[in-house]
């Protein structure tokens, strides 16, 4: 056994954990991450099934081009922004069915967005002027007080505390609250606003509106991208501003066990060889950052660590999980009309905005008439550079959860994935007549697969449930990296905010926080 010592360690490679790690190298700080698996980014990959490149999860993200874009100072600092090429995706999506009927596309831009809107819904169109100016307020208010807490600016944060009125006056509230206060039976309009839902959650009713103004302010601000070469080129980037400053990073490295001290700080990680019987290696760290769910960090700690761990975080409730539907094809589905790159689908039998999440438990089951709402992904829309040539991606994904397939023998949920990969086949079958044609490969992933591959507890894929707090806004942001063990951060979703944005505002978070103590010695 060999014992190295560095600044900070970094369990796990994905976009949270590589924000921190490299923002921490950025700064001078010695950082060894290791990674379980052996390729890097966790949700933010592209990995190959036969000969069919798959996007791990990246379907769509705000552009990080804008400058209040939540990505661009993280990246911009690390000297990468540019080299990252973000394709525009167009309109945010498309939506059609349920309330909504005929199709709609929600634009890109706050006034574009409004006259999009009115148009389709003339009698609320003072409501929805109201509304937007709602969630941009809410948008720039808190890049004002990021930017007022990075420069020390009172000016900017007095600017900012004025901004934030909104947030304060709704920071309790659920999404269908704010739709229900504002749009009052206009279920068209309100799926109009939230078909990207799945994006954030399941339910609207349950939704921190927050969450929502925050996600969707700055997609309607920024609008909509790709990344060139998919969702790894970030991993990629962020890995090598890593190594590039001195530090390490390990691929194939198994974590073992996070050592804490008589006082509860997180002193060292041990971690083995994942493909081999090597002993076991023991990294001390003055910080440990964890890429992962409370849970799985609790679980390699000692007894009175883990208990802490457990009653801190034991008792939240966890996000959905996701489905992912990945269609090979002959060729690009614009030959046989699919031009968009994101199509929301939404059932008949949705009437109402707040039965959004009504096809979680759709799986549970084999399929029975019409599909639960659903998001196309068409990755050819753009010049993406990985499906050039067939066979070409097109993925379909939707709402699941663990417990559809946990009662499930081998062999059931085998036939379950079949039979559901035929419905959804059927389906663009039946909107795209030729789209069977094309098909040369298929490959669900359910919630199991977000499970396993992610290492998240019951394949929650957003960290905790997006929950309205119960605390007012003077309490502060009611989600932190922080955790009741001294010197251990948790840099991933399950630290902050939801998605690729909220993982990396998570690790740039656990990063800051980091940096204090290290500049106190321990000292918090």
């Amino acid at each position: 056994m060999s014992d190295k010592k560095y600044d900070a360690v970094v369990i796990g490679s994905g976009l949270g954990g590589l924000t921190a790690g490299a923002l921490l190298a950025n700064a001078g700080y010695s950082v060894c991450l290791l990674e379980r698996n052996f390729s890097l980014g966790g949700a933010a990959s592209v990995y190959k099934v036969g000969d069919l490149w798959v996007e791990a999860s990246l379907h769509q993200t705000s552009d990080a081009r804008n400058p209040r874009d939540v990505k661009h100072h993280i990246l911009s600092k690390l000297g990468i922004l540019d080299e990252i090429e973000w394709l525009p995706t167009g309109p945010l999506y498309k939506v059609k069915g349920g309330p909504i009927g005929e199709p709609f596309e929600l634009p890109v831009g706050f006034e574009a967005a409004h006259d999009a809107l009115a148009a389709r819904f003339p009698d609320k169109s003072a409501a929805i002027k109201r509304f937007l100016g709602e969630i941009e307020q809410i948008h720039d208010a808190m890049w004002t007080l990021k930017q007022a807490r990075e420069e020390g600016s009172l000016a900017k944060f007095t600017r900012g505390m004025w901004e934030v009125e909104p947030a304060a006056a709704g920071w309790m509230s659920s999404l269908d609250e704010i739709f229900t206060r504002d749009f009052a039976g206009a279920e068209g309009l309100k799926c109009a606003l939230g078909a990207n839902l799945a994006y954030y959650g399941d339910d609207p009713r349950k939704l921190w509106w927050i969450f929502y103004a925050l996600a969707q302010g700055g997609y309607i601000a920024s609008g909509g991208a790709y990344i060139k070469g998919g969702s790894r080129q970030l991993s990629l980037k962020l890995a090598k501003c890593i190594t590039k400053a001195g530090g390490v990073v390990r691929m194939g490295r198994l974590a073992t066990q996070i050592e804490t001290d008589a006082d509860g700080n997180a002193i060292a990680v041990r971690h083995v060889a994942r493909r081999t019987n090597d002993a076991d290696e023991r990294v001390e760290a003055r910080v440990v950052m964890a890429n992962c769910a409370p849970a799985v960090a609790a679980a390699l700690m000692e007894a009175p660590a883990r208990a802490r761990m457990e009653e801190t975080f034991g008792g939240r409730p966890l996000s959905t999980s996701l489905f992912s539907a990945n269609f090979g094809l002959s060729a690009k589905p614009s030959t046989i009309g699919m031009t968009d790159f994101s199509t929301i689908v939404m059932p008949s039998t949705m009437q109402r905005f707040d039965q959004y999440g009504d096809g979680a438990t759709a799986m549970a089951d084999m399929p029975k008439g019409e599909l639960p709402l659903h998001t196309i992904a068409n990755f050819t829309a753009v010049d993406s550079g990985l499906w050039d040539e067939p066979p070409v991606l097109l993925t379909v994904l939707g709402l699941d959860r663990l417990d559809n397939w946990k009662s499930a023998s081998k062999e059931e949920g085998v036939a379950r994935r079949e039979a559901w990969l035929d419905a959804i086949q059927g389906r663009l079958e039946q909107d795209y007549p030729g789209f069977s044609n094309l098909v040369t490969s298929r490959l669900l992933l359910n919630a199991y697969s977000m499970s396993s591959y992610l290492n998240t507890p019951e394949g929650a894929v957003y960290g905790f449930a997006p929950l309205p707090p119960e605390a007012p806004i003077l309490m502060g942001f009611p989600r932190t990296p922080e955790t009741p063990m001294g010197g251990l951060y948790l840099a991933s979703a399950f630290g902050g905010e939801h998605g690729f944005n909220g993982a990396m505002l998570s690790g740039a978070e656990a990063a800051r926080l980091a940096t204090r103590r290290l500049e106190t010695n321990g000292a918090e």
